[in-house]
């Protein structure tokens, strides 16, 4: 049971890391890529603004800032740069666009060595798209022929922008025609797919990293929990054992007393409640068994389950009659199964007799054991007040029982449906309720060959 505790915590650590790595690297990636799009806009839309050439590249003043000999100076002294107010000026001519030498650049910001440092070409095309100029001296990638395919295909598209390989385009309008500007990201997308395989291969050797550590340490985490498990277990063993020795001394001088004085309402009374006692405490003290030693006693054989469902099941069809009740079997002949044929037998025994004391008087319960396939299922019906959807889990936790006025008529310890469980978590398999058909469908799934112990071994 701890085992499945650490797994499940490891499971649940390793799940919400997993979720956190992944929002990071999609959103950090994510806005990645939006940036460089949004770069890529801005560049196009400079280059369609200059008609096919950045501003600074065809503006004299600008020009005449960038070749300025150091010789025109006197002493080799560097060139002046321009004053803050002139260069001010120009950048608002130009409509306010950024001329970042350094810094941080944002989504769309573009700065000025950008510019000189893209490659692209431009194609322009007459009113019948046809290719009148093509202008290459811009990227050394792409020859004139390629350039003019590139620029047929991308006019073939029929789309103002987008992407082609890895290359981003334009079309704008140009005099009598159309103007093509191509620009290539080859290096920028490789850079961004980089970051991506690289942040990807981080957050992978971390959750591996962090779900080694968890289950390392699970243990330690869970340890207050085991301990406090243990000592319930252990207190439960004790005061069982404990209990059992002043019941058997009621008992025998109850049926000492019986002997001396007669049968009365009083002794009989005793003797019920004290046979009522002892039953419970036999049932906590193998409750507490199967949630911790079932594992190494259970004794896996190849038994005939039917047969066993059936001698289990058989006795409780006279005790049906006697409350007004009827029950039927359905049980598929012949079957074999690889489990412990005595806690089948207890399954059985279990939700059987909760049929019986739960089902309305004057209805049918009905039994069945079906295979499919490596499973065997025992399903247990019957008809009664349905039970509230929240509380069917709750029907097999240790001591519950629905707060009903015929549960309380009824009596039980709830401890039966919790030993159920226990059984068919011993064979790997599950157990649920269900609310079908006005009244309550127990379903028992146990797998062949799954149970956690040992074979028994054959003796000679």
């Amino acid at each position: 049971m701890f085992g499945k505790l650490r797994r499940k915590l490891v499971l649940i650590v390793v799940i919400s890391l997993f979720i956190v790595e992944l929002i990071i690297v999609v959103l950090i990636n994510g806005i990645n890529f939006y940036n460089l799009d949004k770069r890529a806009d801005t560049l196009l839309s400079e280059l369609s603004a200059g008609g096919g050439s950045f501003i600074e590249m065809t503006d004299p003043s600008l020009k005449k800032r960038y070749n300025v000999s150091p010789s025109s100076k006197p002493d080799g002294e560097p060139p002046e740069m321009p004053d803050s107010h002139s260069e001010q000026s120009t950048s608002s001519s130009r409509g306010g666009s950024s001329r970042k030498l350094s810094s941080v650049i944002g989504p769309g910001e573009v700065d000025i060595e950008m510019r000189y440092s893209t490659r692209f070409f431009t194609v322009k095309t007459n009113e019948k798209n046809e290719i009148t100029q093509i202008n290459t001296s811009h990227i050394a990638a792409l020859s004139a022929k390629e350039a003019k395919k590139f620029a047929e295909e991308i006019l073939a598209l029929e789309k103002e922008t987008g992407y082609l390989d890895n290359y981003k385009y334009l079309i704008a309008d140009n005099d009598n025609g159309k103007l093509v500007i191509v620009v290539d990201f080859n290096s920028d997308i490789s850079t961004a797919q980089s970051f991506l395989m690289i942040s990807c291969l981080v957050a992978f050797a971390s959750l591996i990293v962090v779900t080694v550590l968890v289950a390392v340490f699970s243990r330690r985490a869970i340890k207050p929990m085991v301990e406090n498990m243990e000592r319930q277990k252990q207190f439960i063993t004790d005061a069982g054992h404990e209990i059992k020795t002043p019941l058997a001394i009621i008992s025998a001088n109850t049926e000492v007393i019986e002997m001396l004085s007669g049968e009365n309402e009083w002794l009989d009374s005793i003797k019920n409640q004290t046979k009522r006692l002892s039953e419970l405490v036999a049932r906590l003290l193998k409750l507490a068994k199967m949630e911790d030693e079932v594992k190494s006693e259970l004794v896996i054989t190849d038994f005939n389950i039917s047969d066993a469902v059936i001698d289990t099941a058989e006795p409780f069809i006279t005790l049906a009659k006697s409350k007004n009740k009827d029950l039927t079997l359905d049980v598929e002949e012949g079957l074999i199964f690889t489990g412990d044929e005595a806690s089948v037998r207890e399954l059985t025994s279990i939700l059987t007799e909760n049929a019986v004391k739960y089902a309305d008087e004057g209805s049918t319960i009905k039994l069945s054991l079906k295979k499919q396939g490596r499973e065997v299922r025992l399903c247990v019906f019957n008809k009664g007040e349905p039970i509230d959807e929240k509380s069917l889990p709750k029907l097999f936790d240790r001591f519950y029982r629905e707060d009903s006025s015929r549960t309380r008529e009824t009596g039980g310890s709830g401890i039966g449906l919790s030993i159920a469980k226990a059984i068919v978590l011993a064979h790997k398999g599950s157990i649920s309720a269900k609310n079908t058909d006005g009244g309550i469908l127990f379903t028992a799934v146990l797998v062949k060959g799954k149970g956690t112990a040992q074979k028994e071994k054959s003796k000679g």
